[in-house]
């Protein structure tokens, strides 16, 4: 037995990927996690210690390319995120992110550069133990397992499934308070949350929203994670106010991984008595081939409150040098439209380099 203590390639780079993804999710220092750099040193994907503050600086880099079928290739600075976060005493953190995406593009010989600098998180956390944590200030909606770790250095492909992002607001600007209760077989996650005030800088997500109450719980035993989300909101421009409920799941065996997401709500507009619906799911598989090199298959399909869908279909591969660095390359064939994201259509290829820091 090596080092690895016997885990699978998905389980070794799966653990690895998980303490990268600690930095975004808590925001807690890595340093129970991971060995502690030497003479405090730095190490990639730790964020960095500012002096004996407590304070730490992180964040990720982000590049995309894209041809689509008749088009110029789009090369695209897509994301530069920068975290601030630490302890205030031994019960209360705090997190902040600020990110500038898509601000240089490079297509067809012209360069075009366009800042959109967003306070994407700014929150405090009061830790009162593993049962019970409050959190006030803006956060990402507690929906499925892409949002709340979607730096593109963590995620398996370069496009981002509809259904992660597409029905329902991503971010919170509110108060949360979450915890899971341990079990001797199985572990259960909860969350619960709500918005009764205006969204702080609403451009960031592209559904927004100044009221919203939801929930969700996850069930964790052993290579298996099944979670269930129900929220309602008022959507901020249209007024449409949407009931939504969902579904997502996550299992390992071996060297592959499944996950994949659904969500479904009921839409009543504010013109009219009756109601609209609204879909979207995912499915995805994974294929560890080493420790550093995978595969990648999904198919996904979404059908908006006003009746476009969308179909998609996408196969990759990931190549991760180091757990905090992925360099991505994808194909993806998709029918129809969806009016919410960057659902395209016909078929593209795509590629993607990520660090986080």
């Amino acid at each position: 037995m090596d080092g690895s203590g016997g885990l699978t390639p998905l389980g070794r780079i799966g653990r690895s990927a998980a303490v990268a993804a600690g930095l975004v999710l808590t925001a807690q220092p890595l340093r129970a996690q991971t060995p502690a750099p030497a003479d405090g040193g730095y190490t990639l994907g730790s964020g960095l210690r500012l002096g004996s503050s407590g304070v730490r600086l992180g964040g990720y880099l982000a590049t995309d390319w894209e041809k689509a079928k008749g088009e110029d290739a789009v090369f695209t600075f897509d994301d530069l995120s920068l975290f601030v976060f630490g302890d205030v005493g031994p019960r209360v953190r705090f997190f902040v992110e600020v990110e500038d995406s898509k601000f240089w593009r490079v297509s067809g010989g012209r360069s075009n550069v366009e800042h959109h600098a967003d306070l994407e998180r700014l929150y405090l956390d009061y830790l009162h133990n593993d049962l019970l944590k409050v959190r006030v200030g803006k956060f990402l909606t507690p929906v499925g397992t892409w949002n709340e770790i979607h730096p593109d250095p963590l995620t398996w492909t370069v496009s981002r499934p509809l259904a992660s992002y597409a029905t329902f607001p991503a971010f919170t600007t509110g108060v949360q308070a979450y915890g899971t209760v341990a079990g001797d077989s199985r572990d259960v996650d909860y969350n619960v949350y709500v918005q009764a005030n205006p969204c702080l800088q609403c451009s960031t997500g592209d559904r927004q929203t100044e009221r919203m109450v939801g929930g969700r719980v996850r069930v964790r035993r052993d290579r298996l994670e099944v979670g269930v989300p129900l929220m309602h909101y008022v959507d901020r421009l249209s007024r449409d106010s949407v009931t939504l409920a969902g579904v997502d799941l996550l299992a390992r065996a071996g060297a592959f991984e499944a996950r994949g997401e659904a969500t479904v709500g009921r839409v009543m507009r504010e013109s009219r008595a009756d109601a609209d619906s609204e879909y979207a799911y995912y499915l995805q598989g994974l294929y560890a081939l080493t420790e550093r090199h995978f595969i990648v298959a999904r198919q996904e399909r979404a059908r908006s409150r006003d009746g476009d869908t969308w179909t998609g279909w996408t196969v990759g591969g990931l190549y991760r040098p180091h757990p905090a660095v992925s360099l991505k390359l994808e194909f993806q064939s998709a029918t129809g439209r969806f009016p919410i994201g960057e659902a395209g259509t016909g078929n593209r290829v795509l590629a993607g380099f990520g660090v986080l820091f």
